[in-house]
Parts: C-alpha cells; structure tokens; sequence
C-alpha cells in the first residue's frame, strides 16, 4: 500500500487555516486543480467524526468521478503545553467509503510553528483497485497526478493565506 506525504507551510495562524479546511464545501473546490472541476455533492456540517462527505470531480481522460468519504477522527485546534501557541496542532482523518480507488485514508496534520505560521502535512495511504494492473498505473502515472494534486493544493493554500493582511505587531516602547 503506498504512503505519500506532503508538507507545506502557510503563513497564517493555525486557528485560520482549520477553519479553512473545515468548511468543505468552500475548501474543496478551492483547493482542486481548476480542470479537476470538483464539485461538493453533499456533506454532513458542521463536519465531526461520523460526518461523510460526497465530491464529484472530472477524473482520468475526463471521465466523471464519485467519491465519498467518512471523517475517521476530526481534532479541532488545541493549545500546546501551558496554553502557548508553540505545538498547537488540529488533525482530521477521512476514508473513501466509496469511489476510484480500493482503499483511500487522507491523514490532515495541522502544526502552530509560531503564531502566523502553520505546518500543514497530508498523508495519503491508497491502493488502486485491479491488483497488479493497479500497481503497474499507479508506478507509471496516477503517483505523480497525486503528488500534482498536492502540489498545486498547497500553492493554493500559501497564496491564499499570504494575499491576506496581517496584525501589526508592536513592540512597548
């Protein structure tokens, strides 16, 4: 079963860019290759462990695509030790209950490194169905058309979060 992992720091605060991922219908789309045109079909909000989520996308040689999914585990933003923002962290987990591959588990790691900047890191554990032949597409393409998902998700993420203006800070005088 392959793991990919992908990692991307975003220049606002952790509290920001969860609320970004939680409301699905509005991430989603936002985060998709634009030829990819997803689509959120429907979704179970506020989104929760037990939530199930249904997206439908243009896929592969443009072929439409169904696929839904049930948040494992949902973890909102917490404070590190001592209430400090340092090691603040969130986490959601989702699972395809139904779609193109034979097994699909999408990790969401969420991580305060300081307080406007936050670690996102996705990991992705699949199978593709037709055992061998899976195997075999997945070495010659859809690895690297995952890996393209994510790198254009987290340009996405970064340009999104670096356009929008900061606090000032101060220093006492």
């Amino acid at each position: 079963m392959p793991v990919l992992r992908f990692d991307c720091v975003v220049p606002a605060p952790l509290h920001d860019v969860w609320a970004f991922h939680d409301d699905v219908t509005t991430a989603l789309p936002a985060l998709s290759p634009p030829a990819s045109r997803v689509r959120v079909e429907s979704a179970d909000l506020p989104v929760r462990a037990g939530s199930r989520v249904v997206v439908r996308a243009r896929g592969p040689l443009g072929l439409p695509i169904r696929m839904a999914a049930r948040i494992l585990e949902h973890a909102p933003p917490r404070d590190g030790p001592g209430g400090s923002p340092g090691g603040a962290s969130a986490y959601f987990k989702d699972e395809q209950t139904s779609g193109p591959f034979a097994a699909w588990l999408h990790e969401h790691i969420f991580t305060a490194l300081s307080p406007d900047q936050t670690r996102v890191t996705d990991r992705v554990t699949y199978t593709l169905p037709l055992g061998p032949l899976g195997a075999l597409a997945d070495r010659l393409f859809v690895r690297r058309q995952i890996a393209e998902m994510f790198r254009h998700r987290h340009a996405v993420l970064r340009q999104r979060f670096a356009s929008r203006p900061r606090a000032a800070v101060h220093s006492p005088a």
